[in-house]
Parts: structure tokens; C-alpha cells; sequence
């Protein structure tokens, strides 16, 4: 795992990019080491169990932002975010981000 520790002076200046990366990075690493299965040397993801629990930590994570307070704001962080996911995923599909990974299987079961 990366330190993403940093002082409280850049934690309290705004969003960080560098952050928000090694954070990706220490959760990627946890789903990819839960992912790994008992009884076969390969790493299943269980990609609709996996996307639930981000999901509960994101609603867990916007609760404790004062400005979710707002029905306003919540539905525009909402609406904003559900164009990203559908942008987003449609470029990494088109890329073929799964063609990469040994075996991974396109038509999935999520």
C-alpha cells in the first residue's frame, strides 16, 4: 500500500489531485486482494458486489458534507456524477479496458 497520509495544511487547501490518485490506488488494491479466490490462483472480480460497496461508501462519504444538506445541491452532485459514470464507463468499454486483463470475460455477470 502507498501512504496517502499528508499534513492537515494540504488536507484543508482544496482538492488534490495527487491524493485522489493514491487513493484510487489503495482501493483498487483492496478490491483486487479480496478478489483473490481460496481455491484457484485467479482473481475473480465480483464486479456487482464491488460496485455496492463503493456506492455505500460514496452515500457514506457525501452524508458527512454539509452541503448534501441542500436538496439542490444533492441532486446536482447526483445528476453530474450519473453523467460522468455514463461517459466515463462508455470510453473505458470502447478502449477495451477489459481485452487487457489475462481471461477477463466481456460479457461479465454484474
Amino acid at each position: 500500500m502507498t501512504d496517502t497520509r499528508t499534513t492537515y495544511e494540504r488536507a484543508t487547501a482544496g482538492f488534490d489531485p495527487e491524493f485522489r490518485d493514491a487513493l484510487v490506488a489503495e482501493i483498487t488494491d483492496v478490491i483486487a486482494k479480496a478478489s483473490i479466490v481460496t481455491d484457484q490462483p485467479i482473481v475473480a472480480l465480483r464486479t456487482g458486489e464491488t460496485a455496492d460497496a463503493l456506492i455505500i461508501s460514496l452515500i457514506s462519504t457525501l452524508a458527512l458534507t454539509p452541503s448534501m444538506d441542500s436538496p439542490t445541491a444533492l441532486r446536482k452532485f447526483a445528476d453530474e456524477l450519473a453523467k460522468r459514470v455514463r461517459r466515463s464507463v462508455a470510453r473505458a468499454r470502447a478502449e477495451g479496458i477489459g481485452d487487457r486483463l489475462h481471461g477477463s470475460r466481456p460479457e461479465g455477470n454484474a
